[in-house]
Parts: C-alpha cells; sequence; structure tokens
C-alpha cells in the first residue's frame, strides 16, 4: 500500500523533473536561435525561478512536516547553479542599454 508520505516525495520528484525539463528545454532552445530577445531571456529567468522556487517549497515542506527523506530521493536531487545564466542576462541588459542609447 502506497502512503501519503511517498505520494508526497512522487509529487516532488515529477513537479521538480516537469520544471528541471522545462530549463533544459529553454537553454536548448536559446542555444539554437541566432537572434536572441528580452523575451527570450525573461522566459528563461522565470523558469529558473519557478525552479528555485519550488526547491525551495520542497525543503520547507520536508522541513516542517519533518519528514525523513529517503536516500533514493536525496541522490535524485541536484542543485543547478545558475550564476553563468545570471551573467549572461546581464550583459545581455548592458548590451540592450548600450543599443538604445545609440538611438
Amino acid at each position: 500500500m502506497v502512503t501519503q508520505k511517498e505520494i508526497f516525495y512522487q509529487y516532488l520528484l515529477n513537479e521538480r523533473d516537469r520544471l528541471e525539463a522545462d530549463v533544459i528545454n529553454l537553454r536548448q532552445t536559446l542555444r539554437l536561435r541566432p537572434n536572441i530577445d528580452a523575451v527570450d531571456c525573461l522566459e528563461l529567468s522565470l523558469a529558473m525561478e519557478r525552479l528555485n522556487a519550488f526547491i525551495d517549497y520542497s525543503n520547507h515542506a520536508i522541513a516542517i512536516f519533518k519528514l525523513s527523506v529517503p536516500t533514493d530521493i536525496q541522490a535524485h536531487i541536484v542543485n543547478i547553479d545558475f550564476t553563468a545564466y545570471k551573467k549572461a542576462a546581464e550583459e545581455l541588459r548592458k548590451q540592450n542599454k548600450v543599443m538604445k542609447g545609440e538611438y
């Protein structure tokens, strides 16, 4: 019999997988496009923020309910470093400011 705790863990894993897949898909799409605009960067930023927010939610929910996380779920959890993407977005913002100043 499946417990509520197992259902909750499965929900956390499935939702995190979906959000990570969204971020990966958007990254690959941006890499393949010759011209990237601000809307594309914003879409990727929002996807990354949704993933970060869900990771925080998951950690808080586990802490609030004092749940012990099974080792297979801990092994699945991957912390993604977004610093390179944040730097790229900042560079794009700077380029856009320069371009707007030229007109």
